[in-house]
């Protein structure tokens, strides 16, 4: 498989994407799915993909998929970029619980950004944090840009899981005009 096909993000991101598809999907049938991508489009995005994998697996699937490539992704990101992201400075190590997630959510968001796969915000509110994926960029409609929520809320568990050792966050979309919400609570399930 071509390890850099056709996405507009970073080659940096785009291996991360890719190597979280395959992880679930496998290689053939990555490329098999990149294949039945428009030809007359030269370079895909995540809302591309899910459109693909929505026309092969179904709707709740499609977004499956993409939840477990974003946990993988996450995983990897963690394998290759944990230094650029802060993630291991001594600083961030010894924060306290809730500030650390709150670091660790506006790093991967400021990482994320970087890579060109959009803007994001990151608010702390009464009971934990929203991330927001605006979809004000680049002239996308509503519609397209809330498509990548599934892979983002992949990648947000699993930094959830490991920001607090294994503890289990609720994350849960909300619906927004501007764009992909997720609300992540500060209190872990026990």
């Amino acid at each position: 498989m071509n390890p850099s096909p056709r996405l507009k993000y970073s080659p940096d991101l785009n291996s991360l994407i890719l190597e979280g598809l395959t992880e679930f999907l496998g290689d053939q049938k990555l490329e098999m799915l990149l294949q039945a991508m428009p030809a007359d489009r030269l370079r895909f995005d995540l809302e591309s993909l899910h459109e693909a994998l929505r026309a092969a697996y179904g709707s709740q699937s499609a977004a499956g998929i993409l939840v477990r490539a974003g946990r993988a992704a996450f995983a990897r990101l963690l394998l290759k970029f944990a230094a650029e992201l802060g993630f291991e400075d001594q600083g961030f190590r010894l924060l306290a619980p809730r500030r650390k997630m709150g670091v660790a959510l506006q790093n991967l968001a400021d990482w994320l950004q970087r890579q060109g796969a959009g803007r994001f915000e990151v608010r702390r509110v009464t009971n934990g944090w929203q991330w927001l994926h605006r979809v004000d960029f680049e002239g996308q409609t509503d519609n397209r840009a809330t498509m990548a929520c599934p892979f983002l809320l992949g990648m947000l568990q699993e930094l959830s899981y490991w920001v607090s050792s294994g503890r289990i966050h609720p994350i849960r979309e909300e619906a927004h005009s501007q764009g992909c919400l997720l609300e992540i609570e500060s209190k872990p399930l026990d």
